[in-house]
């Protein structure tokens, strides 16, 4: 009786293994071309970070960062501006959600963002839409690099993965893609 009641168990499970197996290749990250997030976004600004304020939000730990903006690139953000990631530390307690962005005080940033829910601003697409602003130490030419660029593929075996991250550009160029983007009116769904 044994034998035969590992066998039907056996079987049980296989049966249920093969019902869900399409179910795990199912789901697949894309990342948003450059033109997909111009689109998307209610407003992209270059800022700088200033200061992090950890809230617990209907049962969550939320980060909220306000930014210093600089520039307009697309609406018209306030001049001070929070944004609201989901996850960080209250306390002694950590949420982490992967692919929320954080920012340090005095971090040079571009953002795409869009309202929340709540009314709220987040940002588009979170890390797709993070990029963060460095300096070349020799020339001191400020460049951008999007904090999805190091990002790993999860494209499915015989699907090409496709990673079109900007990395390192100098900022002139980036913005003048986002302006090119702009000007077009792409309507990209």
């Amino acid at each position: 009786m044994r034998t035969v009641d590992a066998t039907i168990l056996a079987f049980v499970c296989s049966v249920f293994l093969l019902m869900i197996s399409p179910l795990s290749r199912a789901t697949t990250l894309a990342q948003l071309s450059l033109e997909q997030l111009v689109d998307a976004a209610h407003a992209i600004v270059r800022a700088e970070a200033i200061v992090n304020l950890p809230v617990w939000h209907d049962g969550e730990i939320w980060t909220i960062t306000t930014f210093s903006v600089e520039e307009n690139w697309k609406g018209q953000a306030s001049r001070e501006i929070q944004v609201w990631m989901i996850g960080g530390q209250a306390g002694r307690i950590t949420s982490y959600v992967a692919g929320a962005p954080r920012f340090r005080p005095g971090e040079e940033v571009i953002l795409f963002l869009e309202p929340t829910r709540d009314g709220e601003i987040s940002i588009t697409a979170w890390e797709d839409g993070t990029f963060r602003i460095t300096r070349d130490l020799r020339t001191g030419e400020a460049r951008v690099t999007q904090d999805s660029a190091s990002a790993p593929d999860f494209a499915p075996a015989g699907h090409a993965a496709h990673r079109d991250a900007v990395r390192d550009w100098p900022i002139a160029k980036f913005k003048t893609r986002i302006v090119q983007s702009l000007a077009a009116g792409r309507d990209v769904k």
